[in-house]
């Protein structure tokens, strides 16, 4: 049976490691920005492709245009 005091030893070896996270940001944004398009105030909206949206609704089909890699448009996207 582990007591009080070994776990709290075994909370502070677990704190003690240190993991190694290297994320590069400015390529994480670039790859980020490649289907928006630049609004303004800093706001972004998806990339339209040139075909309609996927979704069908009551026999009816989204007639917006999807997003650039994918099958759905904005709406319907999530």
């Amino acid at each position: 049976m582990i007591t009080r005091s070994q776990s709290k030893l075994r909370e502070e070896e677990m704190l003690k490691r240190e993991i190694n996270v290297n994320i590069d940001f400015d390529e994480a944004s670039r790859e980020w920005r490649k289907n928006k398009n630049i609004l303004k105030n800093g706001m972004y909206s998806y990339k339209k492709g040139k075909h309609n949206c996927c979704h069908i609704e009551k026999d009816k089909k989204c007639r917006k245009k999807q997003i650039i890699d994918s099958l759905y448009c904005q709406n319907h996207f999530n």
